[in-house]
């Protein structure tokens, strides 16, 4: 493990004032000529139909070469045609148990013979299930986010799972594995819901479920063990015959010079051109303008960004408050360049590379053709953590026998690897420098191995921070920078989107890159040195209710306040122009006055709407308290307002912030109401249904 130690050293506004100081006279005329406004479009415009439409329903980074939609919705179909015994369906939300999927297919086929196929939920009709033949069987590996939500890919899965009366599965052999938190309150809530309606179907399940907890970083080592679980059954009462493991490429990679420039994805996000069905309403991806990005604060070891990005140019971008941005990150420069120098790429970073697959049931993951370069600044993940199995392959192809010692060690102990992994941000090319540094020495690496081994670059999403009536052109987000210290605090571990948006900001202020440093300019100088971003629009539950007559109840903590702005700035304009606007009570809480954000401006709307009321929280504070301590204190009046005002109720920010906020004023609500806890959970989940009570949390 000496090798190892090396890997230690290797660090990697709303003008609120213009909004409400009108006169009463220019307010109604404004009024009346937004009510004049609001009878034209339903009589003219409002049935007209938006030719942009259609874009909404597209998923992000799939190529023609990728593309879906051209293939059979039948599952039963496609697994006869394609002559494979095991499907695998993927709902994945990060991109986490889709990178599961793809490993369990390898090692089923390295390992058993199997053919399977690694399949997104939303590609096939659910009823489709029901043809696949008794001799074949499948696995769903399922993640679970938010508010003990589907991914996107899996919402109408889902839903048809929850209306089907008429199909059944009787002859369906299935196991299945979820990936959730325990920090969330419906921990693995999805695969719950999915293996309850397949055994309600009369689908047959084949092993326990298994369940990956990600609070403690341990989603890798639970599929791990639930995986030698699916493999003893293979053995012992599938009687499948077990074999030597042996590296068998899916992937086709050549340069291929005959291409040109023109024909190359040198880094856009690609969107799909699959068919509506099962896709989740987004927008199309975009190079946003920055109009502003300034630090919300700057302290030592705490970071904030608010970002405004305009959309003028783009009339088929419409956001509504509360909606997300997907903003899509490259990777830090550095990393590239650690990684083309292990394998010895340094004069082929811009080569066109033509990537096939090599079983035509098999979608390739990643737009082809392109060039390593794109592939590793744009298109794969490769900061992310690489997991204790992949070190395991990894060995078979070291340079040398104390290279290939050192990986089997490190994969086989799972105490080493978890010590490590404590000490340092282990990447691949962190690990293949670490474990031979000289330039090139890992040239004989088959490059299939890396495509197919690292999961895709995906977006991360940011709660918008403004609102859509105030500011319908002018998207802004609100960015908590994220570096994560080790216990030694030798090697932090910088949030790959946050650090990319922070030397965005930094940039344009021509200050030096305090942390990683990235290809500002993007592909073909497509965002200009940082003045512009690849996003797009992602739709939304989190809304204000329809009637802004109602209360809102809102909990945050850090920058969990984003939506929030959004929120109280549109009760704001709606109460400015003479509508009713019921109370606004939001409870905000984070270390110190010194991170309070937007505070000038929630004060000044504070001050000039008396329906609206801030309660602050300083957890560092001389008098410490958590924002879960100002609603029990206020417990009795948010009782009030959500039983007797048809209050809604949002939360936004952490996760075990929510889950406690939830216990405390559950137990105020039980106590008033002589409640059981059976009543209780029957009240909260007509609240949810009802979209009264939503959460946005995360960690």
């Amino acid at each position: 493990m000496a090798t190892l130690s090396r890997l230690v050293d290797m660090s990697c506004p709303v003008n609120v004032e213009s909004i409400l100081q009108r006169t009463k006279k220019d307010d109604y005329a404004f009024l009346a000529f937004t009510i004049l406004c609001g009878i034209f479009y339903n009589l003219y415009i409002k049935q007209k139909p938006d030719p942009h439409y259609h874009i909404w329903f597209e998923k992000p980074q799939q190529t023609d070469a990728n593309a879906r939609g051209t293939d059979t919705r039948d599952i039963g179909e496609k697994l006869e045609e394609a002559k494979k015994d095991l499907v695998i369906f993927w709902g994945s939300q990060s991109g986490t148990a889709e990178a599961l999927a793809n490993r369990l297919v390898r090692d089923c086929r390295s390992r058993f013979g199997l053919d399977s196929l690694a399949v997104d939920l939303s590609d096939y009709d659910p009823e489709s299930i029901a043809h696949i033949p008794a001799s074949k069987f499948a696995i769903f590996i399922m993640s679970t986010y938010g508010e003990g939500d589907p991914s996107d890919n899996a919402t109408s899965f889902l839903s048809w799972l929850d209306t089907n009366k008429v199909v059944e599965f009787p002859k369906l052999r299935y196991a299945a594995f979820g990936l959730g938190n325990k920090n969330y309150k419906f921990y693995n809530r999805t695969i719950d819901v999915v293996v309850e309606a397949l055994d309600r179907l009369g689908a047959n399940t084949l092993l326990p479920v298994g369940k990956s907890d990600d609070s403690n970083g341990g989603t890798d080592e639970d599929f791990t063990e639930w995986k030698q679980l699916l493999f003893k059954l293979f053995r012992e009462k599938m009687e499948f015959e077990e074999r030597p493991e042996q590296y068998e490429p899916t992937l086709c990679v050549v340069e291929d010079t005959s291409l040109d420039l023109i024909d190359l994805n040198i880094g856009e996000p690609i969107k799909s051109q699959t068919s509506k069905k099962g896709a989740v309403a987004i927008s199309p991806i975009q190079a946003l303008p920055i109009k502003v990005a300034k630090k919300l604060l700057n302290t030592t070891d705490r970071n904030c960004l608010h970002l405004e990005l305009d959309t003028n140019e783009f009339p088929e971008l419409k956001y509504k408050t509360g909606d997300h941005l997907a903003v899509w990150p490259s990777n830090p420069t550095s990393e590239v360049q650690r990684l083309v120098n292990s394998l010895g790429l340094q004069a082929q970073t811009c080569n066109p590379l033509l990537i096939t697959s090599l079983d035509r049931a098999v979608h390739v993951k990643v737009p082809s053709p392109t060039t390593w370069e794109a592939l590793f600044h744009y298109y794969l993940e490769i900061c992310a953590p690489v997991p204790r199995e992949f070190i395991l392959g990894l060995a078979q192809f070291a340079p040398s026998d104390s290279s290939a010692a050192t990986l089997r060690q490190l994969g086989e102990d799972r105490d080493a690897y978890h010590e490590l992994c404590s000490r340092t941000h282990l990447t691949l090319g962190r690990l293949l420098e670490s474990v031979s540094p000289a330039s090139g020495s890992w040239s004989n690496l088959p490059l299939s191995f890396v495509l197919e081994s690292l999961p895709t670059l995906s977006p991360r999403y940011y709660s918008i921070s403004s609102s859509s009536i105030v500011s319908p052109k002018q998207i802004s987000i609100t960015v908590a920078i994220s570096s994560n210290d080790r216990t030694t605090h030798v090697a932090p571990i910088a949030g790959l989107t946050t650090n990319y948006l922070l030397a965005i900001e930094q940039s344009k202020r021509d200050e030096p890159i305090s942390g990683p440093t990235y290809n500002l300019s993007g592909p073909n100088a497509a965002l200009e040195q940082g003045g512009k971003l690849f996003a797009h629009i992602r739709k939304s539950k989190f809304r204000l209710p329809t009637l802004a007559k109602h209360p809102v109840v809102m909990i945050a903590s850090g920058s969990g306040i984003a939506p929030f702005r959004g929120f109280l700035t549109e009760r704001a304009r709606l109460a400015a122009i003479g509508q009713e606007v019921g109370k606004s009570l939001l409870f905000f809480g984070c270390r110190s006055s010194d991170d309070y954000l937007y505070q000038d401006e929630l004060t000044e709307v504070q001050i000039q709407n008396k329906n609206v009321e801030i309660v602050t929280a300083f957890s560092r504070a001389s008098e410490k308290y958590y924002v879960q301590d100002r609603v029990q204190e206020r417990d009795e009046e948010v009782a009030r307002l959500l039983l007797e005002e048809n209050a809604y109720f949002y939360i936004c920010g952490s996760a075990v912030m929510a889950r406690e906020v939830a216990v405390r004023l559950g137990e105020c609500l039980r106590r008033r109401k002589s409640w059981s806890e059976s009543e209780l959970r029957e009240w909260s989940e007509g609240m949810r249904k009802s979209h009264r009570w939503q959460e946005d949390v995360w960690g």
